[in-house]
């Protein structure tokens, strides 16, 4: 199961948990009123819990999206700024490093800052990097 549709799940769990047929109710717990109101509020706050859940898990589908690593091929950053990067080295290894991008070609060429001058790198992945701390 994705986390779509787990999502798509919880919501569609809580939506027939807030409708639930009293009728329903009534046919099982043989009339007696007193069960089947406690039976409806067993559902409303099963809907409810059903109903944070879906939110937690748009919050996770959200967390994972930022901080995934990006394909170059999948796409390329939108624009110049700060980001991780792991890039391929001249002698064929592999490199993670922070940089200021100034311009990104589709084949994962990075033009960036490095030691004063402008550097082109090979950059096979990369991923934004998070916001800053602004307290309360």
């Amino acid at each position: 199961m994705t986390l779509d549709e787990a999502i798509k799940h919880c919501k569609e769990v809580a939506e027939e948990l807030r409708n639930v047929d009293m009728g329903e109710l009534d046919a099982l717990y043989c009339g007696d009123t007193e069960c089947i109101e406690a039976r409806k509020n067993d559902c409303i706050e099963c809907a409810d819990e059903h109903k944070q859940l879906a939110n937690w898990l748009k919050e996770l589908k959200q967390l994972r999206e930022q901080t995934r690593w990006i394909s170059c091929g999948e796409r390329q950053p939108k624009e110049n700024g700060n980001y991780l990067a792991f890039y391929r080295t001249s002698d064929g290894t592999t490199s993670l490093e922070f940089m200021m991008v100034d311009h990104c070609n589709a084949g994962g060429g990075w033009l960036h800052e490095e030691n004063e001058r402008k550097a082109y790198k090979k950059v096979i992945a990369w991923m934004p990097l998070p916001t800053s701390y602004r307290g309360k």
